[in-house]
């Protein structure tokens, strides 16, 4: 057994209205992903809102971020996922 992030691994499916506009958010994967040490792009650019580098870092040793994109009017948002012992 380990700690599993449920929405990765298939057994949990993220439902999420999106802000804007109420259409169900597309779950686009890990944030992780997305931002791995090496990439062109500075994580910094990656957070939204108020979360900074340290919230992000702290996050994901406990949580899973997945980022959520809008199909309707492309608004993105993050989500922090607790990890699951499974």
């Amino acid at each position: 057994m380990e700690w599993m992030c449920p929405a990765c691994n298939g057994i949990a499916r993220i439902s999420v209205p999106c802000r804007r506009c109420s259409t169900l958010m597309e779950d686009r994967g890990r944030l992780e992903d997305f931002a791995q040490p090496y990439s062109p792009y500075d994580i910094d650019d990656e957070l939204d809102g108020d979360m900074t580098r340290e919230d992000l870092q702290q996050a994901s040793s406990h949580d899973c971020v997945h980022l959520l994109v809008c199909p309707q009017c492309g608004s993105d948002r993050r989500l922090e996922i607790p990890r699951q012992f499974i």
